[in-house]
């Protein structure tokens, strides 16, 4: 390569030729430092953890109910890398998974340049070209959230010494970017693709955020059922336009009167800065950001 470049100033001196030979090894250059970058492979996997498989016991619920997921749908897709120097790789493929049957493998981003890589993915109601996980998730359920807008689906039961058994099959119509995502693992911005190696990334669902009773922040919450209960029809299954019914500013129990605690002081839900007025709205702002990154790795949102 000197030798090149040596030939080409002396050429240059007789006949003007510089700029095309300093153009000729510059590429040359490139191309070999193109050759020469460190590779490595991500793989994408998307989980419920234990919250979603195995179920919420009555010890964390400040009301004593205790819930157990059937199917827990989630739609979501465009799984994206972004390097500090702007370099984006993205998968373009979007989902429909049953994480309530356990870890499920969403993309593959092969050959990245090794070194940190910022993260983000976008949670959204199926489209025409969401795919079914094998299996997992039928075309009648994902025509039905994609009808009704939903990128969350889930069905199950509850159950409350004393007061018994409900049913509930519950939607929400979350559309969110989630993005710059903290990994969950070490605490550090995206994650770091190795040399001649594989990088894990999960997408983990925080299934307790279904039941917190404020917003905005992790700290000092509660997780409630009983106002969720108290929306059950006559059948005993809890529905969105049961939990739209139910009015934060005026929460009511099965009986009809102002929902209170075992303490016999009215149950409050906290919505902080966010504008919702029913159950429905509550719940459905307080999941937006239940998908983590590799376990407990927040994500800032953008809608």
């Amino acid at each position: 390569m000197l030798h090149l470049l040596s030939g080409c100033m002396m050429n240059s001196r007789r006949n003007s030729r510089l700029g095309w030979c300093v153009a000729l090894v510059a590429s040359m250059l490139v191309g070999t430092a193109c050759d020469n970058v460190a590779t490595g492979d991500v793989t994408v996997t998307m989980s419920g953890g234990d919250g979603t498989q195995r179920g919420l016991p009555d010890t964390l619920f400040q009301d004593g109910w205790s819930v157990q997921f059937n199917r827990y749908l989630v739609s979501l897709g465009d799984f994206t890398l972004t390097s500090a120097s702007g370099e984006v790789h993205t998968s373009d493929r979007h989902v429909l998974v049953d994480v309530q049957k356990g870890d499920i493998p969403l993309a593959e981003l092969k050959g990245l340049p090794a070194g940190r890589w910022d993260v983000g993915f976008r949670v959204s109601p199926p489209e025409a070209r969401t795919e079914l996980a094998d299996g997992q998730v039928s075309a009648d359920d994902l025509a039905m959230m994609r009808e009704r807008g939903f990128s969350y689906f889930v069905e199950g039961r509850a159950v409350k010494a004393g007061v018994g058994v409900l049913t509930f099959r519950m939607g929400f119509p979350v559309d969110a970017l989630m993005k710059d995502c903290i990994n969950g693992v070490d605490g550090t911005q995206g994650i770091v693709v190795p040399e001649a190696s594989v990088a894990e990334a999960e997408v983990t669902i925080h299934a307790e955020h279904m039941f917190y009773d404020r917003l905005g922040t992790h700290k000092g919450v509660q997780l409630r059922f009983d106002a969720i209960a108290a929306t059950a029809g006559s059948d005993g299954v809890i529905t969105p336009e049961g939990l739209a019914s139910q009015q934060l500013t005026d929460l009511r129990g099965r009986d009809g009167q102002e929902l209170k605690d075992a303490q016999g002081q009215p149950v409050v839900y906290l919505p902080g800065a966010y504008d919702v007025r029913t159950l429905q709205e509550f719940i459905t702002q307080s999941i937006v950001d239940q998908a983590h990154l590799n376990g407990g790795g927040v994500c800032t949102v953008v809608k």
